[in-house]
């Protein structure tokens, strides 16, 4: 018996957490012999590119049991402020008080973790899922503190290609004869939000002028905030390092 057959045999509420990432794909189609055993959660964050919702419309088509969570990007960035990879002091939801208004800018991690991170684990533990499984890959950038067979608060999580690298996964896919979204080649990572204003270094800017222009003009409105509310503190910044 195999790690994977050994950790769904020990479970019986069993979470297949999917994004419409090339990596959580893989994960699908290498545990299609327990698709029966499992159910595959989505957390549709509200602003998904149309790309993810073509190919999570085509797995909800072929697993048994599939749940799709709503989380909700545009109240999350309405409460909290535009997600950015730099976040001046001055708009914080403290230094905005302070200074009696601004920009509210909050960290991409934040934001992320408001939109779908933590809708996702509080379904996790309202469904009593005991057994997580992901996508997740060691020379992933972002990743959970975790390892696989890790148990953290009673869930266990299984990461069936933690050891892959993503020239693996591409293989994988297409010996599968799966479909393959142009931006699993084209970006780092595949996008959760089209008009995410954070993850500068993923291209996503580019993708979206080339194929989706309309959103384009939207998170260039953002970052253009952004670089306006950033500007002073990395004025202030240069002059101290100089």
């Amino acid at each position: 018996m195999n790690a994977i057959d050994d950790a769904i045999a020990r479970h019986e509420r069993i979470a297949l957490q999917v994004s419409g990432g090339r990596d959580s794909l893989a994960c699908l189609y290498l545990l299609r012999p327990h698709w029966s055993k499992l159910t595959v959660y989505w957390c549709n964050t509200g602003d998904p590119f149309p790309e993810t919702e073509a190919i999570m419309r085509g797995v909800r088509a072929i697993v048994p049991q599939f749940v799709e969570i709503a989380g909700n990007q545009p109240g999350v960035v309405a409460g909290f402020g535009l997600p950015s990879d730099i976040v001046p002091a001055d708009s914080t939801t403290i230094g905005v008080v302070a200074n009696g208004g601004g920009q509210l800018i909050q960290d991409r991690y934040s934001c992320c973790a408001r939109t779908y991170i933590v809708p996702m684990h509080e379904r996790m533990v309202l469904d009593g899922i005991t057994l997580v499984i992901r996508g997740q890959k060691q020379a992933d950038q972002l990743k959970a503190p975790v390892r696989s067979g890790a148990v953290d608060l009673g869930i266990e999580y299984l990461f069936p290609i933690e050891d892959w690298s993503t020239q693996q996964v591409m293989d994988y896919l297409r010996e599968q004869d799966a479909p393959i979204l142009r931006f699993y080649e084209m970006l780092d990572g595949a996008p959760d939000c089209m008009t995410c204003s954070a993850y500068w270094e993923n291209g996503a800017a580019k993708y979206l002028k080339r194929y989706h222009p309309e959103h384009h003009v939207e998170v260039q409105r953002r970052l253009d905030i952004i670089n306006a509310a950033v500007a002073p503190s990395i004025a202030h910044f240069n002059r101290e390092i100089s």
